[in-house]
């Protein structure tokens, strides 16, 4: 298992079956010139990937590391739950999410030597995120809060899923709210290599706010998966580092966290 914001590297790559997968995160040039650090973390592992984006706000002074919590979590969870995900039986996992996640942020809290007293204030670390775990007979995707999941075939444009619940201004839902659990969205998709998707991709916010509409971002989805056929995982692997880089400079300026899903059996 790889954390991002805990060793800080920019681009990670990990193959596991027949599903590839390869991440990227960038701070954002907003918060290069506040000298501010990123706020959105990255979780590469064995059939798991998970994108988080912590809010970055003045009530939010932890929320990278509530964000790099919340991937680490989540990849541990759905490794733990897989027999209960694949039989769609198992309806505790948000409610699980949760309780782990407060958990874990209370206890690293107070390994901080912070300031510590009830009731928490978990709104200190808050954080959305997006997860997805691939295997040869299905996916499950879970998400709170903003950002995209797009699937991705030989065929079509990719189809969102877990699409973003509507927004009041600038406010989206957090691991961090009392009821955490009730806004965490979940899906599971019947897969096989001869009709599923063949690349999955996760981002935080920061990428599609980087295009003008969703066209855009769709389009880059496709693009995505092109050069996944055309030139291949290492090709990407060398260049996402770059590409987000330009999209946060170019785009929305905020912080930037993806994470791609390749299978195998549609490369070139």
């Amino acid at each position: 298992m790889i954390l991002t914001q805990s060793l800080r590297l920019p681009m990670m790559t990990m193959k596991y079956g027949k599903w590839q997968a390869v991440g990227g995160v960038v701070t954002g040039a907003i918060h290069l010139r506040q000298d501010k650090p990123c706020q959105d973390a990255l979780l590469v592992s064995p059939g798991r990937v998970a994108v988080a984006d912590g809010h970055g706000s003045a009530s939010c002074p932890h929320s990278d590391e509530g964000a790099a919590l919340a991937v680490k979590i989540a990849g541990e969870i759905m490794e733990e739950m897989l027999p209960n995900l694949e039989a769609n039986k198992d309806i505790r996992l948000p409610k699980l999410l949760e309780v782990k996640w407060k958990n874990a942020v209370r206890k690293h809290h107070i390994q901080q030597k912070r300031e510590y007293f009830e009731p928490f204030p978990y709104i200190l670390y808050g954080t959305t995120l997006l997860a997805v775990t691939a295997t040869d007979e299905f996916i499950f995707a879970l998400q709170i809060g903003d950002g995209d999941i797009l699937l991705c075939d030989a065929t079509s444009t990719p189809r969102q899923i877990l699409a973003t619940e509507e927004r009041v201004g600038e406010d989206t839902y957090s691991l961090c709210l009392d009821d955490a659990w009730a806004h965490i969205r979940t899906q599971i998709i019947p897969w096989s290599a001869a009709n599923g998707p063949a690349m999955i991709l996760l981002s935080t916010d920061g990428y599609a706010n980087s295009f003008a509409n969703a066209a855009g971002f769709l389009k880059a989805g496709t693009d995505f998966f092109t050069l996944w056929r055309e030139e291949g995982l290492s090709y990407i692997s060398e260049n996402l580092p770059d590409w987000l880089r330009a999209s946060s400079d170019k785009g929305s300026g905020d912080d930037i966290a993806m994470a791609l899903l390749m299978f195998e059996g549609e490369k070139k």
